[in-house]
C-alpha cells in the first residue's frame, strides 16, 4: 500500500533586491576598470616589440638578399602602427575616465581620486607620457622611411661619397670583425711575397679601412702611410694598432690632396669600385704619379653583384689596362681568388700596375 502522494512546492528564482544589483555592478565595473588599466599599462610593451621588430627587420634586408625593397613599407608600417596605439591610448584612457567616473558616483567614501596638484603627477601624465613616446617612435620611423627611399637606388650613381662615408662610419665596427678576422697575408700572398726580402718600402695603403693590412705591412719594418675618407675607420684603426709607427691620414680619391711624396707600393684593396667611373682617370693618374720610379700598384678588383649602400661601380680589367696604357704603365694580372669571408657571389680579381724604373 502505498503511501500519500507529497507534492513539493515549486520554489521561483526571486529577483535579486536594488542594493545586491548595484553590488553586482559594482563589482563588475571595478573588474573591467582594472582589465582596462592593465591594458593601458602593455601598450608600451606592444609598440616596443612592434617597432624594435620591424626597426630590426629592416636592418636585416641586406641589397644582397634581394629584400631591400621591403625597408620602406616596413618603417612605414611602424610609423602607422605607434600612430594608431596613440589612438587607442586615447580612446582606452577615455573610457577608463568613464568608470572612475561611475565607481566615484556610486561609492564616494571609498573612492581615492588622487587628482595631483603639479601636472607630473596630473591623472593623465600616464597617458600622456605614452603618447610621446609613441609619437616619437613614429616619426623616427617616418622619416626613416623617408630618408630609404629618398637615398637608397638601385643607381649607384646617385650615392654621394658622403653618403658612403656616412656608411662605413656607422658600420666601423662590424666591418673590423670582419676584416680583422682574416690574416693580411694570407689575404695578399702575392703582395706579401713581392716585398719578400725588401726593407723599409715606402708603401701608401689607399682605403687602409681597420688598418689591418698597413698593421702587417708596418709590422715587417715597412713605412707606412694609411688613408681613408672615414674618419670613425681611422680611429678605429688607431685604437686596433695603436704600437705600430703609421701615418694615418683622411683623405680620399681622385684627388688625395694630403698624401705627398713618392712610393714603392700603393695598395687598394677592395676600394677600386667605390670610385666613381667619372673620376677613375683622374684617380688612376693620381696614384701613377705616387708611384716612385720602378714603383707597383697592388690593386684588388671586385667581381660579383654589387652592395648599393656602399656605392659600388662595376669594375673589370679591362678598365685598368687602358688608364694603364694612357699613362705608359704595365698591368700584370695575377688572377682571380675566392672571397675569403665567404661570399659565394663574389671574387677577387689582383692586378699590379708597374712604373717603368
Amino acid at each position: 500500500m502505498s503511501g500519500p502522494t507529497v507534492v513539493s512546492p515549486t520554489v521561483s528564482p526571486q529577483p535579486l533586491g536594488q542594493s545586491e544589483l548595484e553590488l553586482a555592478a559594482y563589482n563588475q565595473n571595478s573588474e573591467t576598470f582594472r582589465a582596462l588599466n592593465a591594458l593601458m599599462w602593455q601598450i608600451p610593451l606592444i609598440a616596443m616589440t612592434l617597432t624594435g621588430g620591424l626597426w630590426f627587420g629592416v636592418s636585416s634586408l641586406s641589397r644582397e638578399s634581394g629584400l631591400a625593397y621591403l625597408r620602406p613599407g616596413l618603417l612605414l608600417l611602424a610609423a602607422v602602427g605607434d600612430l594608431l596605439l596613440i589612438v587607442v591610448l586615447e580612446r582606452l584612457r577615455h573610457i577608463i575616465g568613464e568608470y572612475l567616473t561611475w565607481l566615484r558616483t556610486a561609492l564616494p567614501a571609498g573612492h581615492v581620486a588622487a587628482p595631483g596638484d603639479r601636472w607630473y603627477n596630473s591623472s593623465r601624465i600616464v597617458k600622456l607620457s605614452f603618447q610621446i613616446m609613441l609619437g616619437s617612435a613614429a616619426l623616427i620611423s617616418a622619416v626613416l622611411c623617408y630618408l630609404t627611399m629618398t637615398t637608397v637606388t638601385d643607381d649607384p650613381a646617385r650615392a654621394t661619397p658622403q653618403a658612403v662615408v656616412a656608411w662605413y662610419d656607422a658600420h666601423a665596427r662590424e666591418l673590423a670583425d670582419g676584416y680583422e678576422g682574416l690574416d693580411a697575408e694570407k689575404t695578399h700572398p702575392r703582395l706579401f711575397a713581392m716585398l719578400r726580402g725588401v726593407r723599409g718600402a715606402r708603401i701608401l695603403d689607399v682605403g687602409a679601412g681597420t688598418g689591418r693590412d698597413a698593421a702587417a705591412l708596418a709590422a715587417l719594418g715597412h713605412h707606412v702611410t694609411a688613408v681613408d675618407p672615414s674618419a670613425k675607420m681611422l680611429r678605429l684603426a688607431r685604437a686596433l694598432h695603436p704600437d705600430l709607427d703609421i701615418r694615418w691620414l683622411i683623405d680620399a680619391m681622385p684627388a688625395l690632396g694630403k698624401v705627398q711624396g713618392d712610393y714603392d707600393v700603393v695598395l687598394l684593396s677592395a676600394v677600386w669600385m667605390h670610385v666613381p667611373p667619372a673620376d677613375r682617370r683622374a684617380a688612376f693618374s693620381r696614384l701613377v704619379d705616387l708611384l716612385a720610379p720602378g714603383g707597383r700598384i697592388y690593386m684588388t678588383l671586385r667581381l660579383g653583384p654589387a652592395d648599393v649602400d656602399r656605392a659600388m661601380w662595376t669594375v673589370d680589367a679591362d678598365e685598368v689596362r687602358g688608364l694603364a696604357s694612357a699613362r705608359g704603365v704595365v698591368v700584370t694580372d695575377l688572377g682571380v681568388q675566392p672571397d675569403l669571408l665567404g661570399r659565394d657571389d663574389v671574387k677577387w680579381q689582383t692586378l699590379v700596375v708597374s712604373r717603368p724604373g
